[in-house]
């Protein structure tokens, strides 16, 4: 009887150790690869946020597809898959919970950005304040109507405007002086940067990851406009758990911190 109990507690124990083995295989297999649509300016904090979140996750491969956050919209409403959406555009996040693209309760905001100027280190048209981006010959990056960046620069550019010490005429001569638009942030940054243009419109995080290239021209604060990011798992996520343990992550001490380390700051 002694040696019956015996062998049936060796089975327990032997069944109780199968059961964590499986267990641990499963939840191994539920975080999988993960597939993060990413707003462009988001670009150097993706490059080390990817090996970090492997890292704590062995095994998951995350892959990022970055583009501005209208053309990424674009690609969900056209049946791209992706398990997280981290936009730059409270417009479009909307639009696209209101679509029923997003499980509702996953959007939230992950952090924050400012607009700013910025000119090519030497600053050879010697801007230095918003008055000079009016004088005749200046050349000028901005973001397209579309873009976030493009956005909230021209919401900028109306409050400078509205102001009598700037008025109508500094808004018509400023985009008389845009010499490009581009459809990503990152595409007015690297204009500056290569001196095709004397100054342009881009997030703040983008100016403290160049400073050694760029001046910047600040905007005061009661002139600026905060952008805001979210984040949000997708309804039809391949990898749902996937998802949200890349949201957590994101949202965690590790992903704000590595944020704030590239210039953005923290959601209110």
């Amino acid at each position: 009887m002694e040696r019956i109990y015996k062998f049936s507690r060796i089975l327990a124990i032997l069944g109780v150790f199968c059961l964590l083995l499986l267990s641990t295989a499963v939840s191994a297999d539920e975080i999988g690869d993960v597939t993060v649509f990413v707003a462009a300016s988001l670009t150097g904090a993706s490059e080390e946020i990817k090996p970090v979140f492997e890292e704590a996750n062995p095994g998951t491969t995350v892959t990022f597809n970055l583009d501005g956050t209208q053309a990424l919209k674009t690609q969900v409403e056209n049946g791209a898959l992706p398990d997280v959406f981290i936009s730059a555009s409270a417009k479009y996040t909307k639009e696209l919970t209101q679509s029923g693209y997003f499980v509702n309760d996953t959007v939230t905001d992950l952090c924050t950005n400012w607009i700013t100027i910025v000119t090519p280190k030497d600053n050879p048209a010697e801007i230095t304040t918003l008055a000079d981006l009016a004088k005749p010959g200046m050349l000028i990056a901005m973001g397209t109507e579309e873009v976030p960046v493009g956005i909230n620069t021209r919401k900028v550019i109306d409050k400078i405007a509205n102001d009598s010490a700037y008025g109508s005429e500094w808004k018509d001569a400023v985009f008389a002086n845009t010499a490009t638009y581009e459809t990503t942030e990152p595409g007015v940054v690297e204009k500056v940067k290569l001196g095709e243009v004397d100054a342009g419109f881009i997030y703040e995080s983008s100016y403290k990851a160049s400073e050694e290239d760029l001046n910047m021209v600040t905007i005061p604060e009661n002139f600026n406009e905060l952008q805001y990011y979210s984040i949000a798992t997708m309804n039809l996520a391949p990898n749902r758990a996937g998802a949200e343990a890349f949201e957590n992550f994101m949202l965690g001490e590790e992903g704000q911190k590595i944020l704030a380390s590239y210039g953005f700051s923290p959601a209110p």
